[in-house]
């Protein structure tokens, strides 16, 4: 029987002292912060940018900070929309995509990064499409998290789409820039940290979703009886409708153990390569030849375009297998996972660490003079 072994859990131990944790005393009856208790602070004091490309993404992030900052004023070039706050006593800018897709990602990183001139680094939080292979955790499922993490001659990240054809193959000759070292560290701190406790802090973190509020019930997790995986050659034929109604055969499921102790409620965080293009997998058939070519857990569709000069490290919730089956009702739990992991990231980050990187924007303009 097979047992998903949870390698990346454990108790938190904050490697720095952090503010008490107010946010939720702030809110007023309608859930929000109000003006009069938040800070002010300026451009210079923000460290980490947070991308999140859709909306369901950007809510869970918001949801994630422990205090919610004044916003600042922006250059006419800026068109983005950021939040601003403090998680774990770090100064975090949160900015989404207009649209999906490495182009809106890179003038996204563009911008943000020319209004906030002394970021260090960023992470990029969001929902992607799983690979149902088995790691050191177990099978990868839906609303588990999958992290960028160097493995072989892979950054953490791979863009699969970007090379080119010679005879009989197809060679990428892009590469994508590895996470900074103080991001790898915490991810393995944080690894070990979960796997020596039965209390999992991602899950907590996930529990600041208030879900009995109207517009939060998305993030609710739709439970195992959803979680169906088809063979790769088994098509859904109307994209327009749920597997139910397009009357998909249920004797196409792989059928997977989970494991007795498995209710489905633990986040479960597998570490490795993440896949990177501009278009949207929804073949099985092509997922796997991918993933068996360039040894990838997820695809996404913005890392290649935030990478390409700007530090980050991908974190991703999955939410659908890459098949034409691919449906929304696991996109609101996916972000979670992915939200929540990425705020405990920041309880690993040592604050003097973080300081001592070089600004994002100084270390780009010394790439470009040399």
């Amino acid at each position: 029987m097979l047992k998903r072994n949870i390698d990346d859990g454990g108790d938190r131990e904050p490697i720095h002292s952090a503010p008490k944790r107010t946010r939720l005393a702030h809110k007023n009856s309608q859930g929000s912060i109000s003006n009069a208790s938040k800070k002010k602070l300026k451009h210079e004091d923000y460290t980490v940018g947070w991308i999140c490309p859709l909306e369901v993404e950007q809510t869970a992030a918001w949801e994630m900070l422990d205090e919610e900052h004044e916003p600042l004023p922006q250059r006419r070039s800026d068109h983005n929309v950021y939040t601003l706050g403090s998680i774990g006593g770090h100064n975090v800018v949160i900015a989404g995509l207009p649209k999906p897709g490495n182009n809106p990602a890179a003038t996204v990183v563009a911008q943000m990064r020319a209004t906030f001139e002394e970021l260090r680094f960023g992470l990029l939080v969001g929902i992607g499409g799983g690979v149902p292979t088995m790691t050191d955790s177990g099978i990868i499922r839906l609303g588990d998290v999958v992290v960028g993490k160097p493995t072989g001659v892979h950054s953490g990240a791979v863009q699969y789409d970007h090379g080119k054809s010679e005879v009989g193959e197809f060679k990428r000759t892009s590469s994508l820039t590895q996470p900074p070292t103080v991001l790898l560290n915490a991810a393995q701190k944080l690894a070990s940290k979960r796997s020596r406790t039965h209390h999992d802090p991602i899950l907590e973190n996930i529990k600041r979703i208030n879900t009995t509020v109207w517009g939060l019930q998305k993030y609710e997790h739709p439970g195992l009886v959803h979680d169906h995986l088809y063979r790769p050659d088994y098509i859904h034929l109307d994209p327009k409708v749920s597997c139910d109604r397009c009357k998909c055969d249920p004797a196409q499921r792989v059928q997977r153990d989970t494991g007795d102790d498995d209710d489905g409620t633990r986040v479960v965080v597998h570490r490795g390569t993440i896949a990177s293009g501009e278009r949207v997998i929804k073949d099985g058939v092509l997922r796997d030849q991918l993933a068996e070519q360039f040894d990838v857990l997820c695809f996404e569709t913005e890392a290649a375009g935030a990478l390409d000069d700007f530090p980050c490290i991908i974190i991703r919730g999955i939410s659908d297998y890459c098949d034409s089956h691919k449906n929304n009702q696991w996109h609101g739990y996916a972000a979670a996972t992915a939200a929540a992991y990425a705020r405990e990231l920041f309880f690993y980050m040592p604050m003097d660490e973080v300081k001592r990187c070089v600004p994002a924007q100084e270390d780009y303009q010394k790439m470009q003079l040399g």
